[in-house]
C-alpha cells in the first residue's frame, strides 16, 4: 500500500477539498473532521440516497472529482425494485463524461433467475461502461451455503449475459463472512472505513477500496461512498466490452 497515502487518509478524513453545495448549509454533513484529496478518489456510488437533500448537480460532481472517474449507481434490490433515480443518474454522470456501472443489492428472498431478470432489464437500459457490480451485504438469516449456492447462480447468469464475471460488493466483514474465500477470484470492491486496506480470507486482494462514507463532494448534498483502485488495478480492469 501507499503509505503516504495511508498517512494522509489517517489524518485528513472524510471530506473532499472542493466540498460546495446548492442546498442549505444546514442539511450538508456537519460532521465531517477533515479532508481527502481529489487525487485520492477514483470512483463513487449513489441511489436514490444522494438524492434527500436535493437532486445530484453532475456538472460540479464531475468537476470535483479527477479525470477518468467511475461512478456505479444502484439499479435495483430483489427481484422487484429498481432504484426510481438509477436512470437520472446514469444520464448525468454519463453526459458529463464520467463512466458508470450499475449494482444490484442481493437478497436471499427470492430466486437468482428472478433477480437476474429484475437486474438486467435495468442494465440494458443505461448500457452500462463497466462491469456489473453485486451487492452481498446480507444472508437474510439464511445458511451460508445456500447464499453462495444462489449468489453463484447469479454471478453465472451475469457473466453468461454481459461476457465478463462481475465484481463482488461488500463491507470488508460481510464479505468474509458470506463469501470468502469462495469468491476470491472476482475483483472485489470492499468497503473498510479508515487508514488500513480491506483484507481477505484466504488468497487474494480487492481491487477497489471503499475508504470512506462520509465524504461530501461538490453537487451532492449528502455524504458519499469514495473508492480508490488496488495499485495493481486500474479503469481498464472493470470496463465493460460492449456488445455489437
Amino acid at each position: 500500500m501507499n503509505k503516504s497515502f495511508a498517512i494522509s487518509v489517517l489524518t485528513l478524513m472524510s471530506s473532499v477539498l472542493l466540498t460546495e453545495c446548492t442546498c442549505n448549509p444546514i442539511d450538508v454533513i456537519e460532521s465531517v473532521e477533515n479532508k481527502i484529496y481529489k487525487n485520492d478518489i477514483h470512483g463513487i456510488d449513489v441511489s436514490r440516497h444522494q438524492h434527500k437533500n436535493g437532486n445530484i448537480d453532475w456538472t460540479k460532481v464531475s468537476k470535483a472529482l479527477p479525470k477518468d472517474a467511475f461512478v456505479y449507481v444502484k439499479c435495483t434490490e430483489g427481484s422487484t425494485y429498481q432504484d426510481p433515480k438509477y436512470i437520472e443518474n446514469t444520464d448525468g454522470a454519463r453526459k458529463q463524461g464520467l463512466l458508470v456501472g450499475g449494482y444490484h443489492y442481493f437478497r436471499m428472498t427470492s430466486s437468482a433467475h428472478e433477480q437476474f431478470r429484475n437486474f438486467k432489464k435495468a442494465l440494458d437500459k443505461i448500457d452500462a461502461d463497466l462491469i456489473p457490480m453485486v451487492d452481498v451485504e446480507t444472508n437474510d438469516r439464511r445458511p451460508v451455503k445456500q447464499l453462495q449456492d444462489s449468489l453463484q447462480i447469479f454471478l453465472d447468469l451475469l457473466e453468461k449475459e454481459y461476457g465478463k464475471k462481475p465484481m463482488i460488493y461488500g463491507t470488508n466483514r460481510s464479505y468474509n463472512t458470506y463469501c470468502a474465500p469462495k469468491f476470491n477470484g472476482y475483483h472485489l470492491y470492499l468497503g473498510r472505513y479508515g487508514s488500513e486496506p480491506p483484507v481477505i480470507k484466504g488468497k487474494g486482494h480487492y481491487s477497489i477500496w471503499q475508504f470512506s462514507d462520509k465524504t461530501t463532494i461538490s453537487g451532492i448534498c449528502t455524504a458519499v461512498d469514495v473508492c480508490r483502485f488496488h495499485p495493481k488495478f486500474d479503469i481498464e480492469d472493470i470496463r465493460l466490452d460492449k456488445k455489437d
